[in-house]
This record gives structure tokens, C-alpha cells and sequence, in this order.
């Protein structure tokens, strides 16, 4: 039997991952990375141009040069062969903006916009348009705007719409050579297929879009913006749904990736939302818990009401025929990545060198050594601020409780369960809002690397916690958008549930909560929400919330 492949498109952070997947036995054929040359732009521009401290960017020639690179790799470790593809599915992180010219070229890549900044790609952790963000919620929450509760009564900077506004404020000279910002994701998509056009989930998760209604209303814009252009009509572009093929690899892409040009391209996809797919997490109730250098935690829905404090709710965000709920935390591996870089001893990195294992391996295991009941620290995990519920980008963390004694595994340690309770708060946002949250399945890079932490996690927040058992699982989502595209028949809400019960990956471990420790754990979490209580209002300054207009 000829083999029939799909191709995934995981465009994270730092890089771009593929992944070859059998369409009939399931089966992942290969996969490959590419490592972006410029990672993450802060500080300042490839030509030496400075930027801000809050501005996170990215380089368009990145992205190509990654598209290029890493289906070949995919292609010639496999031994596929380009007649075997059949379909190409992408995603891409949340929110990630870039301004383009008629053609689809990124304007930074157009002659005298390379010292620009605002010509780049900002990457989801852009903080540069708070002030926007700020602009639109006491507007929005003014008007009475019916988008705000979908977004959890609040608005993110990290939103693709007060990212556009900054744009169109601070550079004139780039709005004005931008004929429309696209989510990078979309932006890749028109490159492959010559058609330029968006995403519906990830339009309603990320630009305040309802469908059937369209973006917030024109007058709203002109009000925050006193009385220019509204931003959304630089937002061009058909929409096409989950699951959905934008059309079909033209010659130019296909000779840049090593393919046959025709074959058809799904509708690009939010990484997380991907890995949701991926990891087969099709039923009511279930929340994929994504867990990486962040986190995001994902929930099916009959209804589509908004929660205060999760940030989007959208039909079809990532199953057919479901609402989708998203909330998220800001810092997760990059918490513990920075604890490992800045706070732990040579001694402990020399033993680890001697064991040969890694730093993290041997802190874990120091720290699966402390029983619960001995742990004394507590921590606020908001490292980079706090997306869910609070929605406070210049939150910061805490860690109390320390002694002369402490070691430092119980700081690790105590990172990993402050980041759990965060999660916990998550997950009760749900349950307190009406919903049943009836398995969280894990995945992402974490849960694969770390039995201590998800037991911990399955013991705060009282659920079994199912581990996908694919490594990459954004990438599988999309490869099964990708062979759903490929599928010759109608394209049905119920046919696309078939190919992702079909190909969604199976549990490699399965976690239940611990009763010994629940008790230990409801104990911590209750002095965990006493000090969110107290720490919610003191400022990165050190002082109360209106403090310093007060002197």
C-alpha cells in the first residue's frame, strides 16, 4: 500500500519544528528542527538599532529560511518522498504579529525599514503595547462592550489588536507601507498558497473577532486611537475555519521546500490549540494543560459564556462543534530555567556532571526526596507577570519562608509547586464558572521530563492527569488538520472529529491524585491564596497600588 503522509508545522519561540505522520496506522514518521538564527530579538535590532527592554521581536527571514530548511531535513531523514505528502497543516505561538506590503513580503524586510522595530514580528511576549491595552479595557469597560467578556474582562497587551495600535501610533512610516498585519501564522500560510488569508480560530481567540459580528466596532477604534484610521482595516484577508484548507503549495514554495506544488494547506493554528488536537482531547470537559516555557491550559465546552480572567472564548478554537476556553500562565520552564542560570551552586552543577545527568534531573530528584508535609516554602509563580486570572503583566514573584537553612532544592522545589497552584487557580476558574473539568491531559516538553511535577500536579488539583504521549504535540495537531485537508471528501464538523479521534495520540502515563498528600497540599494552597491576597496590590516598587500618588 503507497504510503499517504501529512506534514505538521510547530512555529514556536525559538524554532520551527516538523513532523512526517502516517495518515492511516498514526504512526510519526520523522520529525525535525530548525533553530531560528536570532531567537528572540530584545535589546536591541540585528543592525545594531536599540529597542526598549519590554519589546520581544522576531526576524521574518527566520521563519522562511525555517520553512525551507526543516521539511527537507524532514523529507531526507525520513526517506519520504514528496509524492507521499499528501496535506500540510501549521501552527504557530499566540498573537505573534507581523505588518506586510501587497506582495505578502514582511516590511522588514523591505530597503529602510531594517532599523525599524515596528516592522518586525512581535512575538506574544511583546509588552510594548501596555499602554493600548490599557487605552482599549477602560474604553471597552466604559461602553460596555459585549467582546470584553470573551476576553475575561480585560484586555492583554499581549493581544494582537493593542499590538496593531502600537503600530499604528509609534510608526507612521511602517502603518503606511502596511497593507495588513497578519498573525505570523496566516502570514506563513499566503506564502505557501499565494492566497492571504486568516484564521478564524485564531481570530477569535486573539483579535477580539466574533464571528457573525465581526471586529469591535469602527467608532470604538477612532475613540482610542482620537479619530484615526480604525486598525482593523489594515486587517485584510478572507476567513477560513478550523480544519479548513486555504488552498495549495504554489511552485516558488514548493521548490523551496522540497515538495510537489498542489498539495493543500489547512488553516493555520494557535501552537497550543494544536497540541489539543494532537493529543486527542476531544471530549467535554477535558483541558489540555501545554506546558513549555509558559503554560496554557485548554478547555471543551458545550457553551460559550466568558470567565473573568480567562482571556479568550471561542467557537471552534480547536474542536469542531465546541467552544474553546483558554488561560494561561506566563512562565513555567523559564521560571525554572532561570532559577537553574541565576540561583543554584557549582557544587551542585559539578555533581550533576559527575553523574551524568542534567542540573534539572538532579534537583528533581533532591527535591522527590522532600516529603510534602516538610516543604515550608511557599511561592507566588508570577515571574513575568500573571495572565490567569489576573490578567497583571507587572506582577512579580515571591518566594517566602526562607531560612539561612534553606537548600536548594526546596527553592526549586518550591517553583515547581508554586507553578502548580497557579494551575489549580486555573482549573477552579473553570470549575467555579460552571464547567466540568473531567481529565487534564498533559503535554508539551514538561510533563514528558517531569514524573515529580505532575504527580504534584495531579495532587493540588484534585484531577488524573493523563501525559500525551507524543514529544510533539502541536506539531501532530497539525499534521491532522493537514491529512483532514488531504481527505478528497466533504469537509464536515463530524468528518474532522473522525481524523482527530482517528490520529490523536495515545497516554504514556497516567497520574491520580494522591490522597496521603491531598490534605498537605489544600493546607498550602489556602496560604498560597493568602498571599495572591496580599501581594496583588504591591506594585513592582514595593508599594500599594495608589501608594506613590499618595506622597
Amino acid at each position: 500500500m503507497e504510503k499517504r503522509y501529512a506534514i505538521g508545522l510547530d512555529y514556536g519561540t525559538l524554532s520551527v519544528r516538523a513532523l512526517l505522520l502516517d495518515m492511516d496506522s498514526g504512526e510519526e514518521a520523522g520529525t525535525a528542527v530548525y533553530e531560528y538564527p536570532h531567537g528572540v530579538v530584545s535589546g536591541s535590532l540585528p543592525d545594531g538599532s536599540p529597542i526598549p527592554p519590554e519589546y520581544a521581536l522576531a526576524v521574518p527571514e527566520d521563519y522562511l529560511q525555517g520553512l525551507s530548511q526543516v521539511v527537507r531535513d524532514l523529507l531526507r531523514e525520513s526517506g519520504a518522498v514528496p509524492e507521499s505528502v499528501k496535506g500540510i497543516g501549521l501552527d504557530a505561538t499566540s498573537a505573534t504579529v507581523i505588518p506586510a506590503d501587497k506582495s505578502g513580503m514582511a516590511i522588514s524586510m523591505l530597503p529602510g525599514f531594517e532599523s525599524s522595530p515596528h516592522a518586525y514580528i512581535k512575538l506574544w511576549k511583546h509588552h510594548g503595547a501596555k499602554k493600548y491595552a490599557e487605552k482599549m479595557y477602560s474604553l471597552a469597560d466604559n461602553w460596555k462592550e459585549e467582546w470584553l467578556t470573551l476576553v475575561g474582562g480585560k484586555v492583554s497587551c499581549e493581544a494582537f489588536l493593542p499590538k496593531t495600535l502600537e503600530t499604528q501610533e509609534e510608526d507612521e512610516a511602517v502603518y503606511k507601507r502596511c497593507h495588513t498585519f497578519l498573525e505570523v501564522g496566516d502570514w506563513l500560510t499566503w506564502y505557501m498558497t499565494g492566497e492571504c488569508v486568516r484564521s478564524t480560530s485564531m481570530a477569535g481567540c486573539n483579535s477580539f473577532y466574533q464571528r457573525g459580528i465581526g471586529y469591535p466596532d469602527e467608532d470604538f477604534l477612532r475613540k482610542i486611537m482620537q479619530e484615526s484610521e480604525p486598525v482593523t482595516r489594515k486587517y485584510k484577508g478572507r476567513f477560513v475555519a478550523l480544519g479548513g484548507c486555504v488552498g495549495r503549495l504554489t511552485q516558488r514554495a514548493a521548490d523551496r521546500m522540497g515538495l510537489l506544488p498542489g498539495v493543500p494547506v489547512a488553516a493555520a493554528m494557535i501552537d497550543s490549540h494544536a497540541a489539543v488536537v494532537g493529543a486527542g482531547a476531544d471530549r467535554v470537559g477535558d483541558v489540555t494543560a501545554v506546558m513549555g516555557t509558559s503554560a496554557c491550559y485548554l478547555l471543551n465546552s458545550h457553551t460559550g459564556e466568558g470567565i473573568p480572567g480567562i482571556y479568550s472564548c471561542a467557537y471552534e478554537a480547536h474542536i469542531p462543534e465546541l467552544f474553546g476556553y483558554e488561560g494561561g500562565q506566563s512562565c513555567v520552564g523559564e521560571c525554572l530555567e532561570w532559577f537553574v542560570d541565576n540561583c543554584v551552586p557549582e557544587s551542585y552543577m559539578k555533581e550533576a556532571g559527575q553523574a551524568g545527568i542534567g542540573i534539572h534531573e538532579l534537583l528533581q530528584r533532591k527535591a522527590a526526596a522532600i516529603r510534602p508535609e516538610q516543604r515550608g516554602l511557599v511561592v507566588l509563580d508570577w515571574w513575568n507577570g500573571v495572565r490567569s486570572p489576573l490578567m497583571r503583566p507587572e506582577l512579580t514573584g515571591v518566594m517566602t519562608g526562607l531560612t539561612i537553612y534553606t537548600k536548594t532544592e526546596e527553592m526549586y522545589l518550591a517553583l515547581m509547586e508554586g507553578i502548580c497552584f497557579g494551575a489549580r487557580v486555573i482549573v477552579d476558574t473553570f470549575r467555579d464558572s460552571g464547567h466540568s473539568v473531567e481529565r487534564l491531559i498533559a503535554a508539551g516538553g514538561i510533563p514528558m521530563k517531569s514524573p515529580l511535577m505532575m504527580q504534584m500536579l495531579a495532587d493540588i488539583c484534585g484531577t488524573e492527569v493523563r501525559v500525551c504521549e507524543s514529544r510533539q504535540s502541536s506539531a501532530r495537531g497539525s499534521a491532522i488538520m493537514g491529512a483532514a485537508v488531504a481527505d478528497g471528501t466533504e469537509k464536515t464538523s463530524r468528518i474532522l472529529k473522525d481524523w482527530i479521534h482517528k490520529l490523536g495520540a495515545g497516554t504514556s502515563a497516567v497520574y491520580d491524585p494522591d490522597c496521603g498528600n491531598r490534605a498537605v497540599y489544600e493546607e498550602k494552597y489556602r496560604k498560597y491564596i493568602r498571599l495572591k491576597e496580599i501581594f496583588v496590590n504591591i506594585d513592582s516598587k514595593g508599594l500599594l497600588n495608589g501608594e506613590e500618588d499618595k506622597k
